[in-house]
């Protein structure tokens, strides 16, 4: 099967990011199913540590009907001195079925904010129901001479996702872009509820 060809500036944010982007057009083509494009974000993201560089690279989709991720990754078990390899994968999820979309904004000088300011710094957090953290702590009885167990308590958070763009590491454009696929993303699963409950 032959996928279908991208948007030209989902192409140009692939190519400007700079990591493998012929493999995640690729992914991304195949992925679409001839669902048009509405909206999308390219993140690269760089981990550096004592023996290695890690990229990283999530292509954020939206379609009429599902959000589509496809992640590529430096391969971690590639033998050293060989040729470089990548992991990729690709999810997507039902509109409706996002419980959370969440976006957080960071302005400058808010008491001077006036309508139409932009924010400085943008979060998205979204969870379906993929992965979950577990937050565990031993429960105390309040005595502090007490030595008894009293067992463990703790919560659990549905994380799926959480991407962060600010104009001092990534530059104001990335964050208005960032801002303005977090806005048609919300306004998609909101229509995609409504939707859902007719």
């Amino acid at each position: 099967m032959v996928g279908m060809a991208l948007p030209e500036v989902l192409v140009h944010d692939l190519q400007s990011a700079g990591y493998y982007p012929q493999l995640t057009q690729g992914i991304l083509a195949d992925s679409l199913y001839d669902e048009p494009v509405l909206a999308h974000f390219v993140h690269i993201d760089t981990h550096v540590d004592i023996e290695s560089i890690h990229r990283h690279v999530t292509a954020f989709v939206l379609t009429e009907t599902r959000l589509l991720l496809a992640h590529v990754d430096d391969d971690p078990n590639a033998e050293p001195g060989a040729k470089p390899r990548a992991v990729t994968s690709s999810e997507d999820i039902e509109l409706d079925r996002l419980g959370t979309v969440m976006v957080g904004r960071t302005f400058a000088d808010p008491a001077a904010y006036k309508p139409g300011d932009k924010p400085v710094e943008v979060s998205l957090t979204m969870s379906w129901g993929a992965s979950k953290r577990i937050e565990a702590f031993p429960e105390t009885c309040g005595d502090p001479n007490c030595m008894g167990d009293h067992g463990y308590g703790g919560s659990i958070f549905a994380e799926d996702v959480m991407l962060r763009v600010s104009a001092e590491a990534e530059g104001q454009a990335a964050v208005d872009r960032m801002a303005d696929f977090a806005g048609k993303l919300r306004a998609a699963v909101f229509h995609a509820r409504l939707r859902s409950r007719r």
